[in-house]
């Protein structure tokens, strides 16, 4: 899971420099070049925890598709969805490496704990079989626990 971050790192990093030249080239407008600036410039905000700043962008897209109307061949729009890709894509990386780094370790830890408390409760079956005349008191169930886990 950790190769996960590294590949979604190297991801956000080459994928606008692949896709958004030969999107300028399909279209025959190098204008749409400036995505690149736009990409890393949603990455940058995002980096550095400015998503406020991040909103500017936001109501400016806003005022001009309420004045002069939606297009999807806009460049506005074009320009609105490379920032947009860039902060999905630095993000979907941190998000991925928090999990490794954080959520499956303590999932493992889990895991073991449970198959501890099944190996004690294993252990505590066999001891009623080998000593069926025996009332099982605390002390055994706490000298198997700590047999178990302290082992």
């Amino acid at each position: 899971m950790k190769g996960m971050f590294k590949i979604l790192t190297i991801f956000y990093i080459i994928f606008p420099l692949v896709v958004i030249p030969f999107m300028a080239s399909r279209a025959g407008n190098w204008f749409y070049l400036f995505g690149l600036v736009c990409y890393y410039t949603g990455v940058m905000l995002v980096a550095i925890k400015q998503k406020i700043i991040f909103m500017i962008p936001l109501f400016f897209c806003g005022w001009f598709w309420y004045t002069y109307g939606f297009s999807l061949h806009d460049y506005v729009f074009f320009l609105f969805v490379c920032m947009f890709a860039g902060a999905l894509f630095y993000h979907l990386a941190q998000n991925a490496k928090y999990f490794s780094q954080n959520v499956l370790p303590e999932n493992k830890e889990a895991r073991e704990y449970e198959l501890k408390i099944e190996e004690m409760n294993a252990r505590l079956k066999q001891y009623k079989q080998t000593h069926p005349t025996e009332i099982i008191t605390p002390e055994i169930i706490d000298g198997i626990r700590n047999e178990v886990f302290f082992k």
